[in-house]
């Protein structure tokens, strides 16, 4: 939804979750969303995300928002750069196993400060943080994120990631059918 630049149905979707699920499902629900929105960040781009958790948190009730963490899992004690840049690292040659070292060597020969970022700060700061929202639904979520993308490369790579990380097929295939009706219901709402 984000990623199609469609924050009215993030709105939708959060209200039609309010009716089913309990109050404490939906704390989860939000709270996945939120993490989800901010990993997805280093896909879509940040003025997408700030649109789409903006969308969120405006149909999610005072009640639930109570119940919300009201501090910053980020904060500077976590960031030890060589900690994290492996861990960064681990979860790059999860996504890439054998291929790698392969795309290190082009994106470093671009451009060595990509690499460095790409592998620090989105792979290592802000995607294998799994404390809200593990390694394999990461790669689920940068499924539906690259999918409206138009950039089959990196469509391809992530499904493949997915796999690697633990996702089954009927998995990788439901983001991707999401991703879809996503786009269709987005496209809809645009004409």
């Amino acid at each position: 939804m984000a990623a199609a630049n469609a924050p009215e149905l993030v709105t939708k979707l959060t209200c039609a979750c309010e009716h089913l699920l309990s109050a404490s499902e939906m704390v989860q629900f939000v709270e996945l969303s939120r993490e989800s929105l901010l990993k997805m960040v280093t896909t879509i781009g940040t003025p997408r995300i700030i649109n789409s958790t903006a969308a969120l948190m405006d149909a999610v009730p005072e009640t639930i928002k109570e119940r919300l963490p009201k501090t910053s899992l980020r904060c500077k004690d976590d960031y030890n750069y060589d900690a994290i840049r492996q861990r960064g690292l681990d979860m790059w040659k999860g996504v890439y196993s054998k291929q790698a070292e392969k795309l290190e060597g082009k994106i470093g020969g671009w451009y060595p400060d990509l690499l460095e970022v790409i592998q620090t700060d989105l792979y290592g700061r802000i995607l294998s943080d799994c404390r809200i929202l593990d390694a394999k639904s990461t790669e689920l979520c940068t499924i539906g994120a690259l999918f409206p993308s138009n950039v089959p490369a990196q469509l391809k790579s992530h499904v493949i990631g997915a796999g690697r990380l633990g996702a089954s097929s009927d998995e990788i295939e439901a983001a991707k059918a999401i991703a879809k009706l996503v786009c269709i219901q987005a496209t809809a709402l645009r004409d």
